[in-house]
């Protein structure tokens, strides 16, 4: 009996139709797949990097908003021949508040109370808000203080940074759309009431305030130990 040789007329291999192609389309699957899944990380790093960068700034713009506003209590305002913060009084022209032009922040004994009460029992202009019930000092949940900022009533109510202090802003849009609320708290003993100060600011791609990055902070301010202007 005879065996069958499997060798071409010259020694060679049959060949393998196709079964190269298919590997090497395999291989070329697999590196587009490696390439599309870089891109989509690389994109993805660039999206959490570009968020931290727009919370950054609407932190500082926040925080800027919060020193205007106690820049604002203190009458105290920018000076361009300086290039620092003066009384107002020492100013020939400022953006300082004057009475005639509406709230600013009088003590007790020109009767501040009976000034805001005159707009309602809650109000807010000009930045300067006046809530009257008792529980909007702890601005509790339900309280008609609490994130009052956040309502239609009261949103509009706000000032902006630099209003009342001409703070340069240096063209940075998160500080040109930095908003503050000032809440005016009565306290029986003092001669001063307390200012609660709300400041809210959005990054730069988002200058809304009713979405993007927003940031809200908020702090206590203590007119009686400010004896002098540094």
């Amino acid at each position: 009996m005879r065996s069958r040789s499997l060798r071409g007329p010259a020694g060679e291999r049959p060949v393998q139709h196709g079964f190269s192609l298919f590997i090497v389309m395999i291989m070329l699957l697999l590196s587009a797949l490696l390439v599309i899944g870089g891109a989509r990380t690389a994109q993805l790093l660039e999206s959490v990097a570009g968020n931290q960068r727009e919370y950054q700034r609407a932190f500082e713009a926040a925080e800027a908003a919060l020193l205007d506003a106690e820049r604002d209590i203190r009458q105290l305002a920018f000076d361009s021949a300086s290039k620092t913060y003066v009384a107002c009084a020492a100013l020939a022209a400022s953006r300082c508040r004057k009475a005639e032009d509406g709230r600013v922040f009088p003590d007790r004994d020109t009767g501040w109370v009976t000034a805001y009460m005159n707009d309602g029992a809650d109000s807010c202009a000009r930045g300067i808000c006046y809530f009257s019930a008792l529980d909007s000092v702890a601005a509790a949940s339900g309280s008609e203080a609490y994130r009052f900022w956040t309502r239609d009533a009261y949103r509009d109510g706000h000032a902006s940074y630099g209003q009342f202090t001409g703070a340069p802003d240096a063209g940075s849009p998160a500080l040109m759309g930095a908003r503050y609320w000032i809440e005016v708290i009565d306290r029986r003993n003092s001669k001063y009431p307390l200012y609660r100060i709300t400041a809210v600011a959005t990054g730069a791609r988002s200058p809304s305030l009713t979405g993007g990055t927003r940031v809200e902070l908020q702090a206590s301010f203590d007119p009686d130990p400010v004896r002098g202007v540094n």
